[in-house]
């Protein structure tokens, strides 16, 4: 089989391997689509550098052979979401039922090692649990969504929206826009602050009620004046590094909470004044992976058509041109690049 892998900076090498064999408790997966997200694009980058990178961890496919001691209810044929989220289930934080922070997730490399999620490739091996069944006619390069909406799930959900609350998301791009889409979901004002022009309007096209530029408009004022004083009950940062942050906090109601879901690189310390957090009962949080719940919740939505994600998907690449495609993944103009087996 074709398998692609990050060699170093800029340089994606296309190796030839033998198909894997599965254990009783696998299943093999035979790769349809694989989105290119942030994090494959940070080794791409040279952001982070421990290669050799076996990327890919968007995934959707059809299940090929199942292990004699599977027992989720899938069988070949039947197309699949893969959650590529090893949980070790024995960690202090798998028993305290917080497995998607498992410390034995396999996330760090020994130098040399071929190691990654390994998605970009034309079959895998994924264990029982990580696979969940789909609608037979979703399109696979939207079931590759699934991953990140379930991670959008998780941040949506620790905001704690309640019907006619105001959120404010913070940056357009498909995750910013994935918050637009499931907090009109849950009956929720959306307000957009984006510097980019064409993606505050993909932004409005994507259900958010306001959209405003930060650096151009006074964007507290504009909340402020939206929510009579009151400030947004959510918050939710996916770009715009500390600043951003910062602005977020300050746009928060009483007992308001924002939720970090965008990481920054390199990473550095904000400005909080605990007077805040004290007299206003502000909740500042995170969220970083997805769950098994979100992944079944995101499978869900998808199976049933019931939150759109057609738009986001900006171009469908076949996987021999997987240098071309990364490149395209790194343009602002691009939300989700898709490589096709």
């Amino acid at each position: 089989m074709k398998q692609a892998v990050i060699t170093a900076p800029k340089s994606i090498e296309i190796r030839e391997t033998a198909v894997p064999e599965i254990k009783p408790n696998e299943v093999l997966v035979k790769v349809k689509a694989c989105g290119i997200c942030t994090f494959e694009q940070r080794f791409y980058k040279g952001v982070q550098q421990a290669y050799p990178f076996l990327g890919g961890h968007e995934i959707c496919g059809v299940i090929e052979k199942v292990g004699a001691r599977v027992a989720n209810d899938v069988k070949p044929g039947d197309v699949v979401v893969v959650a590529s989220l090893t949980r070790c289930g024995e960690c202090h934080f798998c028993r305290k039922g917080m497995d998607h922070l498992c410390i034995n997730a396999g996330e760090k490399s020994e130098p040399g090692d071929f190691w990654g999620p390994g998605g970009f490739s034309e079959y895998m091996v994924a264990k029982g649990y990580e696979v969940y069944k789909v609608a037979s006619d979703l399109d696979y390069a939207l079931g590759t969504v699934a991953e990140p909406l379930a991670c959008v799930i998780r941040s949506i959900q620790k905001a704690n929206l309640k019907f006619g609350d105001t959120a404010v998301v913070l940056g357009a791009g498909i995750m910013g826009l994935l918050h637009v889409k499931l907090a009109k979901l849950q009956g929720t004002r959306v307000i957009v602050s984006e510097p980019d022009a064409a993606r505050r309007k993909k932004a409005l096209e994507s259900g958010a009620d306001y959209v405003f530029n930060p650096f151009d408009e006074g964007l507290e004022k504009e909340v402020k004046s939206l929510t009579q004083g009151r400030g947004a009950e959510a918050v939710f940062f996916t770009a715009g590094g500390t600043s951003a942050v910062e602005q977020g906090i300050r746009l928060l109601a009483k007992g308001g909470t924002i939720v970090l879901y965008g990481s920054i690189h390199p990473a550095a310390p904000i400005s909080i004044n605990p007077n805040d957090v004290h007299y206003d009962e502000i909740v500042i949080t995170g969220a970083i992976k997805h769950t098994k719940e979100s992944f079944r919740e995101a499978a869900a939505l998808l199976s049933q058509g019931l939150v759109n994600v057609k738009d986001l998907i900006s171009e469908r690449i076949p996987f021999e041109k997987v240098e071309y495609a990364f490149e395209r993944a790194l343009s602002p103009d691009t939300y989700r690049v898709v490589l096709l087996f």
